[in-house]
C-alpha cells in the first residue's frame, strides 16, 4: 500500500472520530439537512459551518467523505449566494459586520475545498491497484472549484487573495496530472461541467482578465464565460515561447505574460495558448451557447473587447509614473462634478430655455469666473451622484461616515460644516484623498478607510489639487483594496464647461434636461468633446441643445468617442451658435496648466 499522498496541500488535523449533528453516511446527511430552516440564513449559515468545520477533523472514510460532502454543497452554494447580498453592489470600503461575512464565506469554501482534498488523499491511500478514477476526479475537481469561487470573490471586492492560495491551487493541479486526469470530464451542477484542466484553467484565467479594470457586476459574467472559452484554450508544457501567458506552479503566483517573465522558463513551467480568443468581441461570443446569451450571459461589447486584448499581449504604459504624495479633492459621479464645474452653480440655473439664455448672466464670463468660497475649507461630504436610473434604480448608495483618519501625515479630516452652507453645497461636495503617482495619463489615488461612498469603475470623478485652479475631469480605469483602497484613474481633461442638454426633435428640445460637460479635444480630437450623463437616451446622429446662462448651442451628434455605464463621450458638429463668448475661448482660458463568526448568526 502507498501511504504517501501526491497531493501537498496542508490539511487540517483528524483528531475527532465522531460527528457531533450526524453519523458518518450520505443518507443521515440527507436528512439532516432536510431539518435546515433555508429560510433563516443566519442558522442555516450557523449550522453548515459547524458541520463542515467538525467534518474536516472526523476520521472517515474517504468515500463516505465524499458523498457527505456533495449532499452539503449546494446547499453551501445557496448560501453563500444569500450571503453576497452583504457586500456585493456595497462601497468598496466595507463596515466591520460585511468584512465578517465575507470572511465567513470565503471560510465556508475553503471548508469545502480542504474537505474534497481530504477525501482525495484517503482514496488515493485506501487504493493499492486499482485507483478509483471518477471519484479521484470529482474530488480535486470540487476542490478547484471551490477555490475558484474564492478568487471570483476576492476580484468582486477588487482585493488579492490570501497567501498560499495560488501554491494550493498548482499542487492541486500537480495530482491531476500524476493521476492523469486533466482530459477526464466532471459533471457539476452548480459551476458548469468541465474537465479538470478547464477547472484548472477558469481561476488562471481569470487572474489575467484584468478585473481590476472591470465593472463588479461583469466579473461575475467573465467567470461564467470561461465555462466555454476554456474549451478553446491550452495549457501545455512545451512550446511556451508562443504562448501568451506563463506560469511557475512551484510560486505562489497566478500566470504572468511571457513579456513580463523576469527570468527564462524553466522545466516544470507551463504555457498556456489564448490564441482563439483573440479575435475581439465576437469571437468571444460565438463560444456562448445562444441559451445561455439570452437568459444568463449579458456582458457588452466593450467589455468582451476588453478581454480579448487583455489575453492577447501585455500593454506597455502610455506614460511613466511619478511618485508623489499630494493631497487631493475629488469628487465622485456626474452631479457633483457637474456642480463644481460650474464653479458650484445649482443644476435648476441651467434648466432654462434656449431663447432666454442669452439674457442670463454668464457664469465662466472674466468678471463672474470667480470662485464661490474655498472648496479646501468646506464642510463633510455626501454622495450625491444620480446614477443611470434603467440599470441602478434598486441600488442604495452609501455615505460618508465623516471620521477623522490619518495617512502618511495627510489630514483627510474636514471641518465641521459652517453655518452658511447652502442645501446645495451639503448635497454636492467631494471628499479628500491622497495622489500616490502621477501621470500625463492620470493619478493613482487612495482614499481613507472611513470613507464609505461607492466608487466603481468607469465612474466620472473630479479631480482638484492645490496648485490648479480648475477641476481636472477624470474616468476611473481600475481599482484595487487590499492594506489601502486604490484607484487608478485617467485624465480625459484639465477642465470643463457645464451645460444642460436636452433631446432636439423636429426642431424643438424636448425631453428632461440632463448634465453635460463641454471638454476640449484631446490630441487626437480636432475639435471638443461633449460628455452626456444618460448611457441611454441618447444616440449618434441626434440633435441636443446645450444650454447654460448666457450661451445655448446645438449640435448633432457624431460618433461616441468613450463610454461607462456612468456616462457618454461624444464629438460633435457645431450647428448654431447664439453665445455671448466663444465656446472655443471659454475652454482655451480655462484649460491651462497640467502639461470570529460567533456575533454574525443573530445578526444574518
Amino acid at each position: 500500500m502507498n501511504s504517501t499522498p501526491s497531493l501537498l496541500v496542508p490539511l487540517p488535523e483528524i483528531n475527532r472520530h465522531q460527528h457531533s449533528l450526524f453519523p458518518l453516511s450520505a443518507a443521515a446527511v440527507g436528512k439532516w439537512l432536510e431539518t435546515l430552516p433555508l429560510a433563516n440564513l443566519g442558522e442555516t449559515t450557523r449550522s453548515l459551518y459547524q458541520a463542515l468545520n467538525e467534518l474536516s477533523h472526523v476520521r472517515c472514510k474517504g468515500r463516505d467523505r465524499l458523498d457527505i460532502l456533495e449532499k452539503i454543497r449546494p446547499h453551501v452554494h445557496y448560501i453563500t449566494k444569500g450571503l453576497s447580498q452583504h457586500y456585493l453592489n456595497k462601497p468598496i470600503v466595507l463596515p466591520e459586520k460585511a468584512e465578517k461575512i465575507v470572511q465567513l464565506t470565503d471560510t465556508l469554501n475553503t471548508l469545502l475545498a480542504l474537505g474534497y482534498c481530504q477525501a482525495f488523499v484517503n482514496l488515493e491511500v485506501e487504493s493499492r491497484l486499482l485507483k478509483p478514477k471518477d471519484a479521484l476526479a470529482t474530488c480535486l475537481h470540487r476542490a478547484l472549484t471551490e477555490y475558484s469561487c474564492m478568487l471570483l470573490r476576492s476580484y468582486q471586492l477588487y482585493r488579492t487573495p490570501p497567501r498560499r492560495f495560488w501554491r494550493n491551487l498548482h499542487h492541486i493541479y500537480h495530482s491531476v496530472q500524476t493521476q492523469k486526469l486533466s482530459r477526464l470530464r466532471v459533471s457539476d451542477r452548480q459551476q458548469g461541467s468541465c474537465t479538470l484542466q478547464q477547472a484548472y484553467l477558469r481561476p488562471l484565467i481569470l487572474a489575467c482578465s484584468r478585473c481590476y479594470q472591470l465593472p463588479q457586476r461583469y466579473i461575475d459574467q467573465v467567470f461564467l464565460g470561461l465555462r466555454y472559452w476554456t474549451e478553446e484554450m491550452e495549457l501545455r508544457h512545451k512550446g511556451l515561447e508562443s504562448c501568451v501567458f506563463l506560469l511557475d506552479p512551484d510560486q505562489d503566483a497566478p500566470p504572468l505574460y511571457r513579456e513580463l517573465a523576469s527570468k527564462a522558463p524553466a522545466p516544470g513551467w507551463l504555457g498556456i495558448d489564448t490564441k482563439a480568443l483573440q479575435g475581439g468581441s465576437a469571437s468571444l461570443l460565438n463560444l456562448i451557447p445562444d441559451s445561455k446569451l439570452s437568459t444568463e450571459f449579458r456582458v457588452p461589447e466593450a467589455i468582451l473587447g476588453q478581454l480579448s486584448m487583455a489575453w492577447s499581449a501585455a500593454t506597455a504604459r502610455a506614460a511613466e509614473r511619478v511618485p508623489c504624495n499630494e493631497a487631493a479633492l475629488i469628487t465622485v459621479g456626474m452631479n457633483p462634478t457637474h456642480y463644481y464645474a460650474a464653479n458650484q452653480a445649482e443644476f435648476e440655473q441651467f434648466q432654462i430655455e434656449g431663447d432666454d439664455a442669452a439674457s442670463r448672466p454668464d457664469p465662466y464670463s472674466a468678471a463672474d469666473n470667480k470662485p464661490k468660497s474655498d472648496v479646501w475649507a468646506q464642510g463633510k461630504s455626501r454622495d450625491g451622484r444620480d446614477y443611470d436610473r434603467k440599470s441602478e434604480r434598486d441600488t442604495q448608495w452609501g455615505t460618508h461616515r465623516g471620521e477623522n483618519n490619518d495617512v502618511e501625515n495627510i489630514d483627510y479630516s474636514l471641518p465641521a460644516d459652517q453655518n452658511g452652507t447652502s442645501k446645495v453645497d451639503t448635497q454636492y461636495q467631494y471628499l479628500r484623498a491622497r495622489l500616490m503617482d502621477s501621470s500625463s495619463a492620470g493619478y493613482r489615488i487612495e482614499w481613507p478607510d472611513t470613507v464609505a461612498s461607492r466608487i466603481r469603475t468607469g465612474e466620472v470623478i473630479g479631480v482638484k489639487t492645490s496648485d490648479y485652479e480648475s477641476w481636472r475631469i477624470a474616468v476611473v480605469r481600475w481599482m484595487r483594496s487590499d492594506d489601502s483602497h486604490q484607484m487608478g484613474v485617467e485624465v480625459i481633461a484639465s477642465a470643463a464647461t457645464a451645460y444642460s442638454a436636452r433631446l432636439v426633435q423636429s426642431g424643438l428640445a424636448v425631453d428632461e434636461f440632463q448634465r453635460a460637460l463641454l471638454l476640449p479635444g484631446g490630441d487626437k480630437d480636432s475639435g471638443p468633446l461633449v460628455m452626456l450623463a444618460s448611457v441611454a437616451s441618447l444616440t449618434p446622429g441626434q440633435t441636443v441643445e446645450l444650454v447654460r446662462p448666457g450661451h445655448v448651442m446645438r449640435i448633432k451628434l457624431d460618433e461616441i468617442r468613450d463610454s461607462s455605464n456612468s456616462y457618454k463621450l461624444f464629438s460633435y458638429q457645431d450647428l448654431r451658435r447664439q453665445q455671448k463668448i466663444p465656446t472655443e475661448q471659454v475652454i482655451a482660458e480655462r484649460d491651462e496648466g497640467d502639461s470570529d463568526f460567533n456575533k454574525l448568526w443573530d445578526i444574518l
